[in-house]
């Protein structure tokens, strides 16, 4: 037989080989955690008259926080600490408070059980049956349910857009309206709502519970969240579990799903601001040079738009896509079922959409920029700023070498100074059994959501928890539509007396785990 022929049909065998290998590993593919068709939301009924008031009356309260800390109305925030004490006496009663750095709140629900970091014994109750959560040598590890009470403000002249005003807390409709209703008051209400009810009924935890309220996460959390994380080190506190704001369950949020989604956020992008100064020479508009500083900027601009920093599809993406793949066709189950051939396909896909671009790389943002302050006034010096959200894997020290590289390129005098500068949250375990125990309870209250991890693009105080746990996880249990997400930090928000219920109820069934 001709070499050549010879060579050609082992082309050929090998070929058929693997197409055989690729069909049968997408035919035996099963996505985990298949969801119940069409079946209904768990329904607790809508929460009561007097907790509805009661979130309302905490939307009523203007809790805003600013970029400059200083310039804060804490007012607001003192009486709100005050609102909580009257609304849950048998809460306040039965769990300690310490207050950091005068607004931060952390209660402490002591368990019947012993529990480690604190040193103190518990009231004789079995301490060393296994939960499968945190349970190391007879101790059982606290567990830390999270919120923030501070709120971004309403922009000057958009409460004309509002249905029912910003702060009215108005029950109206269906819904409680006000500012926080979403983001994220509702979420520390009903953790409170459902100990307090839980107290009442005489339930106390095995373990140490802390509810930990941050009030300045929407600018950062630098004084709030991070000043709590540096209280727990220094008492050598760890936890089992913490679970904050961020995922949810929500219908529409990856195309070609057709089923709801539970997200729980297992991971978040860093957040950075760069801010880039370009010289060039000033002078009158009408004897220009060649290019002005803004239009060496401009250029700048282009090339950081041009030149991303590399794909890269980690862990958390690869076990989102696989759940959610037996939803997508038997194409998307062809790629899933076999990585190792189509990884390169997969993650050029992705980053062809805006929405899954962010999913798979560091991404880059130019958001303001600045020049001449006069028509005819050539600019000395042109600044842009770059929002930058950096992917797990990648560090800030990563980014600044890749603008440094691009600069380099230009020869342009232009410099990348560092106005914050974040780094991207570790990836807590999906298969932990903290992790377990939340996927339950979605699945109980939510039982036609398609349960996944997946990586959060925005930031929360959950990120600086990962010093203090491996398993540090997002989600807040009320079922939105692309609609409802559209209210987020924007007019109208508000949230309906059937998730508030089941908020309430989700965080009772959680606590009575513990």
């Amino acid at each position: 037989m001709p070499a050549v022929l010879f060579v050609l049909l082992a082309l050929i065998a090998a070929v058929v080989v693997v197409a055989g290998v690729v069909l049968a590993r997408a035919v035996a593919f099963r996505p985990p955690g298949a969801p119940a068709q069409d079946t209904p939301d768990f329904d607790p009924g809508p929460a009561r008259a007097e907790e509805l008031e009661r979130l309302g009356a905490a939307l009523r309260i203007p809790t805003v926080s600013h970029a400059d800390y200083e310039a804060t109305d804490f007012a607001p925030f003192a009486a709100f600490k005050e609102f909580l004490a009257a609304s849950f006496p048998l809460f306040h009663e039965r769990c300690e408070l310490e207050v950091v750095n005068g607004y931060a709140l952390i209660y402490r629900w002591p368990g019947v059980g012993e529990t480690r970091g604190t040193g103190r014994e518990g009231d004789g109750e079995d301490a060393g049956g296994d939960d499968g959560i945190g349970h190391r040598g007879g101790a059982l590890d606290p567990v830390a349910l999270m919120a923030h009470y501070d709120v971004v403000p309403v922009e000057e002249g958009a409460g004309e857009e509002w249905r029912q005003p910003p702060f009215s807390g108005a029950v109206v409709d269906g819904v409680v309206w006000g500012r926080g209703a979403l983001d994220v008051k509702s979420q520390l209400m009903a953790h409170l709502e459902a100990a307090e009810s839980l107290m009442r009924a005489g339930f106390a935890p095995r373990r140490d519970v802390y509810f930990c309220y941050g009030h300045d996460e929407e600018t950062g959390g630098q004084q709030g969240a991070a000043k709590v994380v540096e209280h727990f080190a220094g008492r050598g506190v760890r936890f089992a579990g913490v679970l904050d704001e961020g995922g949810m369950v929500i219908r529409g949020a990856l195309a070609g799903v057709g089923a709801p989604l539970g997200l729980i956020g297992m991971a978040e992008k860093g957040l950075s601001n760069y801010r880039f100064k370009v010289e060039g020479a000033g002078g009158h508009s009408s004897t220009p040079l060649k290019n002005t500083s803004l239009g060496l900027a401009a250029q700048l601009i282009t090339l950081i738009e041009r030149r991303p920093m590399p794909l890269r599809l980690i862990a958390p993406v690869e076990a989102m896509l696989r759940n959610v793949a037996g939803e997508m066709g038997f194409g998307t189950r062809l790629v899933m079922a076999n990585l190792w051939l189509f990884r390169p396909l997969l993650v050029r896909k992705l980053a062809a959409d805006p929405t899954t671009n962010a999913m798979v790389r560091t991404t880059f943002a130019v958001t303001m920029a600045s020049a001449s302050d006069a028509a005819n006034v050539l600019p000395q010096t042109s600044r842009f700023v770059v929002n930058v959200r950096i992917l797990p894997g990648d560090t800030t020290e990563d980014v600044r070498r890749h603008f440094a590289g691009l600069i380099a390129r230009t020869g342009f005098p232009a410099v990348a100074e560092p106005l914050l500068e974040t780094e991207p949250s570790p990836a807590s375990r999906p298969g932990s059994d903290f992790y377990r125990s939340i996927e339950q309870l979605i699945h109980e209250f939510y039982p036609s959501a398609l349960v996944t991890p997946y990586v959060m693009v925005g930031g929360t105080d959950a990120r600086r928890f990962h010093a203090l746990s491996e398993n540090v996880l997002r989600f807040t249990p009320f079922h939105l539509t692309g609609e409802d997400l559209g209210r987020l930090h924007n007019a109208n928000e508000s949230l309906s007396w059937a998730n508030y219920g089941r908020m309430i109820a989700f965080y009772e069934s959680l606590l009575r785990q513990q």
